[in-house]
């Protein structure tokens, strides 16, 4: 199984917001990220780049 990192892109300094991301889903506006325990976590904004072997995901927030 391959569990992803969600990063914010902000500022460029790609701070850590989630870990253990299993699955990532889309709702409007809104990722919603699910991870290995199934708790989901909602966040506006938008994909920039998914690393999915090396388990990086950057994101924009708005």
């Amino acid at each position: 199984m391959c569990l992803s990192k969600v990063y914010d892109n902000a500022d460029k300094e790609n701070k850590v917001l989630l870990t253990n991301i299993q699955r990532i889903d889309f709702d409007g506006d809104d990722l919603v990220f699910t991870d290995l325990l199934e708790n989901k976590t909602r966040i506006k904004g938008r994909i920039l780049s998914a690393d999915l072997v090396g388990g990086k995901i950057i994101i924009e927030t708005k």
